[in-house]
């Protein structure tokens, strides 16, 4: 990696960020660190851009709301291309403009949605109004005019429904008689004979009225005008049930409510008009919840000097505009005497949220009312369509263009983003960037910045300079779709230094065989092959899906080929597939022919002949097959670990010898090495030994040559528990005793070798040069011990190269030419530098205990990290059994079922169960289970030996992963 330094003229500025964001090889350092970003220079014109962005969104929910299919094809010519601030201007009043004429469009729209609306209501209450006025026509046509009729009778839930006013009429007209009800025949009593036996009411229920005797005249008064002016009951059960309404409205207590309407009248004709009737009313409409309260207050509130009618207004579909939800309404109308009482209705009504409407009392001009409206309601409906086309064709216009806006709009965003990380020279006027690249990238960062200059057609270049600094490097991998999946394993446990060695590169071989090993099984491995070249065969199409899970296997499917293709590998070494063996080749062990059914035989072995590849299949047929598989994958398991894991440790040195720490591979390296492989080497050697030997042999009078194999795990622990002490039939070879006892002595050496050697050697050389006066208290120990003289940053340092200037173009150094100081070729970055890393002084204490802690952790976990190897047999072992059980309770059990015509259907059936449950139990929960196993392995085990994964990823500036 290299650190250049540019100085890029202002006029040429915009357009060389533009050509870098395109090449995607370099990445800026924050210069202003110590300014916020509302104080950036460019912070003006990133709020601008987000203005976009935001009537960008504004018109992907319109369109998304109009069910509009975007384009999403980019204009290539525009996009893809620097671009001048008069582009950007004339695409910002382009989305300006028609941002403007789509809210135009909706605000006119909203304002013809509320007018459609109100004259719906309009209509609607206009009707409604029209019929309760005519239904009190009837009632007073029919009391003045018909024969007598028997005295009423009836039930409290009738009265309960009505409200009377007669209170209002006595109260506030003194000219009105008062009529006195008693034994004797009055007026009213003469106007109680002229009712029907049968009233239908508006609301289509019938009321009986009889002589009752259990009822004295001033009631059966007061239900007769309950009857004539009565409530719609179908409205009112529709609120509150009719008998929760009796005592506080229309009840038996108000009596003399009931002639507030009579006295009214003027010269009643054969048909009685609203308009003969001399009293005020006050219409309108209100939500149908509110309603029952509303009645209730005015009521209260009036002291009763009211009465009210009221109808439900049900809204067509026909009348309903998608996206605007009407409730519920209920047309009103209330009756009461005098201007103030009429007033204090309205506010009250008002208060409520209920509409007013003038509503005349002559049916001519209700009727021509209703006639206009309807006209006007046509009208709006017929604009409505209009603008909603209108606003139709513009989003159809945008749609087209908003994929090569969006992203234009994203591109100049993150070029400010870039820019505000530069610094403003106002004296040169240019700007500083400074950053990394890969070293063979810079001649591309040359020919950039000299198409942005030609493009510009500027006489002035960028100037490229690389400085030399202390600031560690961001480590920079390049990866391809196979191993960036490996690589993303790696980076989740930590990023490689600069210069560190890369685990990711031995990953993409070893994680895939370590779960193979777990996994292994052929046919199993076929079925995740054939996934995986799915995903891979149609990559392209797959790509679009934005699915989260999907896309995190999709990433991984070149690791998902792998772990299918090494777990058939494993799985024919094994020779398991689908818990069956595979009789591929000659046996090496033949059964007895004369056996009989439930004898205990054994299989005798083949002489000069060996199974040529994998396990022999009549280990799989035999009794003590688990035993001998055990013991197999067991031993398999350790020799797998122990290799890993001394793979691991030589890696050290490959990191020692970069970063010329030569004391790292001779007191820590070595040491390691040594007493892993005294402890743990040895017991590997040990486990290849004990398969080479045959502990059957027999000499020629048929005795055995060799006592019986000894086990190992007893072998290791009494190497510690007693010392050069080994029981003959335990005996693996002669000498076996003094040899492991030098082991152990090597071992018990290696300790204070890792403990003492690096912190004393690091003391005496501090001390050399604090003695000979070659340093100083405020020097860092980096810069003056040999130890560490050069660290991950020497070899960047020592490599530095600058851009020859002549490959930028002839005239290049005239143009140079006001800025001498870069000629400096030896000039360093770090003179005015403020982060540049400060290494702590000597400190032998923490040296020291760092030694100790690595140490006591190194010793054990040599015993902990080889145990865990162990998983790799547990979880074959586990696999493996899990497999045969499915095998067995499935297709098994239909194959040995009793042959009837529905075998078939049973096999059908026992084959979806096996299928079914191989692929959701052991393909994925078994395969995630081993996944995270194999990780661990490397995380843990692995990566522990040599890595510490401390560096920084190299995040250059790119329009190909900038949301911004």
């Amino acid at each position: 990696m290299s650190f250049i330094q540019m100085y890029i003229p202002i006029e040429i500025s915009r357009f060389a960020v533009t050509e870098l964001g395109e090449l995607g090889i370099l990445q800026f350092r924050d210069l202003n660190e110590s300014v916020n970003a509302f104080q950036r220079t460019f912070a003006h014109d990133i709020r601008r851009l987000d203005e976009i962005e935001r009537k960008l969104r504004y018109f992907k929910l319109e369109i998304e709301k109009e069910n509009i299919i975007t384009n999403e094809e980019i204009d290539e010519e525009f996009a893809y291309r620097s671009r001048g601030p008069q582009e950007i201007e004339e695409m910002e009043e382009t989305i300006s403009l028609y941002e403007s004429r789509v809210k135009k469009f909706n605000y006119a729209f909203d304002e013809l949605k509320q007018q459609w609306t109100e004259l719906v209501i309009h209509s609607l209450t206009l009707s409604g109004i029209s019929s309760i006025f005519e239904r009190i026509s009837q009632t007073r046509t029919v009391r003045y005019h018909q024969v007598s009729v028997p005295q009423p009778r009836f039930s409290r839930e009738h009265v309960d429904n009505d409200v009377m006013l007669e209170d209002l009429s006595r109260s506030s007209r003194s000219d009105i008689p008062t009529y006195v009800y008693n034994d004797q025949t009055s007026e009213g009593d003469a106007l109680l004979n002229v009712i029907p036996s049968n009233i239908n009411t508006s609301s289509g229920s019938t009321h009986n009225i009889s002589k009752s005797s259990g009822l004295n005249t001033d009631n059966n008064k007061a239900h007769y005008y309950a009857q004539i002016l009565g409530h719609s009951d179908v409205s009112l059960e529709a609120s509150q049930p009719a008998r929760q309404r009796g005592n506080s409205i229309g009840s038996l207590d108000d009596l003399e409510s009931s002639r507030l309407i009579d006295s009214e009248l003027n010269h009643p004709s054969s048909r009685i008009l609203l308009e003969d009737i001399n009293i005020g009313f006050v219409a309108g409409v209100i939500g149908r919840e509110r309603l029952a309260t509303l009645e209730k207050v005015l009521w209260r509130s009036l002291r009763g000097n009211m009465y009210m009618e009221y109808t439900d207004l049900i809204i067509p579909d026909d009348d309903r505009i998608p996206g605007v939800d009407m409730e519920d309404m209920a047309a009103f109308a209330v009756f009461a005497h005098g201007e103030t009482l009429q007033a204090r209705i309205t506010k009250i009504s008002e208060s409520f949220g209920a509409t007013i409407y003038s509503i005349s009392k002559n049916s001519e001009q209700r009727r021509e009312d209703l006639i206009d409206i309807l006209s006007r309601k046509d009208d709006v409906k017929v604009v409505l369509q209009h603008n909603k086309e209108a606003v139709r064709i513009e989003l159809r216009s945008i749609a087209q263009k908003i994929s090569t806006w969006s992203m234009v709009t994203r591109k100049e965003k993150g070029i400010f983003y870039a820019m505000n990380l530069f610094n403003y020279d106002e004296g040169r006027r240019c700007l500083i960037a400074e950053g990394w690249c890969p070293t063979r990238d810079l001649a591309r960062i040359n020919t950039a910045l000299y198409a942005a200059t030609a493009q510009t057609g500027s006489n002035t270049s960028a100037v490229v300079h690389e400085l030399n600094t202390t600031l560690e490097p961001p480590t920079y991998i390049r990866t391809n779709k196979f191993t960036q999946g490996f690589q993303n394993i790696i980076n989740s446990y930590g990023v490689p230094k600069y210069g560190e060695v890369n685990p990711g590169l031995f990953t993409t071989v070893s994680f895939p065989f370590l779960f193979a090993v777990m996994f292994g099984d052929l046919g199993h491995g076929v079925i995740m092959t054939m996934a995986a070249l799915f995903l891979v065969l149609f990559e392209r199409t797959l790509a679009k899906i934005r699915s989260e899970e999907f896309q995190m296997m999709f990433e991984g499917r070149y690791m998902i080929l792998m772990m299918g293709i090494y777990s058939m590998v494993v799985g024919f070494v094994y020779n398991d597939t689908f818990s069956r063996a595979m009789h591929l080749f000659k046996p090496g062990w033949l059964w007895p022919s004369d056996r009989k059914l439930g004898e205990l035989v054994s299989a005798k072995l083949v002489k000069g002949y060996v199974y040529p590849v994998g396990i022999d299949p009549t280990w799989h047929h035999s009794d003590n097959a688990l035993l001998f598989l055990n013991s197999y994958k067991m031993k398999m398991s350790i020799l797998l670990g122990v290799v890993h894991m001394v793979f691991g440790m030589c890696l050290q040195v490959f990191n020692a010898r970069h970063f010329r720490k030569p004391i790292n591979i001779k007191h820590v390296f070595l040491p390691q090495l040594i007493y892993f492989l005294s402890i743990f080497g040895y017991l590997s050697i040990t486990i290849v030994y004990k398969w080479l030997v045959d502990w059957y042999a027999v000499d020629s009078n048929g005795n055995l040559i060799n006592n019986s194999p000894p086990s190992l795990l007893n072998m290791l622990i009494y190497m510690f528990l007693s010392p050069g002490s080994v029981e003959p039939k335990d005996s693996l070879f002669a000498g076996q005793g003094f040899v492991q006892i030098v082991l152990l002595l090597v071992a018990l050496v290696c300790v204070p070798w890792m403990l003492l050697a690096k912190p004393l050697i690091l003391k005496a050389e501090h001390n050399k040069i604090i003695s000979e006066g070659y340093g100083h208290l405020g020097q860092s120990v980096p810069e003056r011990l040999s130890y560490e003289s050069t660290d991950s940053l020497q070899q960047h340092l020592n490599t530095s190269i600058e851009i020859d200037n002549n490959d930028v173009g002839a005239n290049r150094s005239a143009s140079f030419g006001s800025y001498p100081e870069l000629t400096n070729e030896n000039q360093s970055f770090d003179d005015h530098d403020t982060q540049v890393p400060k290494d702590a002084d000597f400190d032998f204490g923490e040296i020291m205990m760092n030694s100790i802690i690595h140490t006591i952790e190194f010793c054990l976990s040599g015993i902990s990290h080889t145990a865990s190897y162990l998983r790799l047999w547990a979880l074959s072992l586990a696999h493996a059994q899990l497999s045969q059980v499915l095998w067995s309770m499935t297709l098994l059990s239909a194959f040995n079922g009793e042959d009837t015509f529905m075998k078939p259907l049973y096999i059908m059936f026992a084959f979806y169960m096996w299928f079914v449950l191989t692929v959701g139990i052991l393909l994925v929960m078994e395969g995630l289970s081993a996944f995270l196993h194999a990780l661990r392995l490397h995380w843990v085990e692995f990566n522990n030996k040599f890595y510490e994964g401390t560096g920084a990823m190299f995040v250059p500036f790119s329009f190909n992963q900038n949301d911004e």
